[in-house]
């Protein structure tokens, strides 16, 4: 499968705030699933789920399309979002799957961060970046170990390898 790496812009493309939790909609479902939206009503329409989750998790709303008529449409939350999309099947899917939940994971983490104390905030980005300094000084001394061993490994691949070549002998 084909990993969808995404920027922080296409995580707000795909998720949104509302009322401090992260959500989606139904027109977003449908753009990057490949659907078209009145199916993904019909979808969200016919969910086999309780009125309480149904209530918690999907919201009716509207929006104006391109000939300026008000269109429905859904907002739903995470959960709602998961709900619907567990029968999608296909490589396409499966790809977008992934990418909503990380943007979903992406907007909790944000409003987490958001949430904290001047403290908090500091603590949190001064042990990532002791975290990163950390990664990029072991792969630094890796990288330096690779420089050493590289040309030893090499010399003896090619011992090795003029060893074994057969010669022919010629009278």
């Amino acid at each position: 499968m084909t990993d969808l790496i995404l920027t922080e812009d296409e995580y707000r493309q795909l998720v949104q705030c509302e009322d401090g939790k992260p959500t989606t909609d139904s027109l977003k479902v449908a753009e990057k699933f490949g659907k078209r939206h009145d199916n993904v009503l019909r979808s969200i329409d016919s969910l086999k789920c309780s009125k309480k989750f149904r209530l918690l998790n999907f919201e009716e709303s509207s929006y104006i399309n391109e000939q300026g008529k008000l269109q429905r449409m859904f907002t739903m939350t995470k959960d709602g979002y998961m709900y619907l999309v567990m029968g999608l099947t296909g490589k396409k899917a499966a790809i977008w799957k992934e990418a909503f939940i990380e943007a979903f994971n992406w907007m909790a983490n944000e409003l987490t961060f958001r949430s904290m104390s001047y403290e908090q905030r500091r603590n949190y980005l001064m042990l990532e970046y002791k975290q990163e300094k950390s990664l990029a000084s072991f792969a630094g001394k890796t990288m330096r170990r690779w420089q050493l061993k590289k040309p030893v490994i090499e010399g003896k691949l090619l011992a090795i390898e003029q060893s074994g070549q057969h010669t022919l002998l010629l009278n």
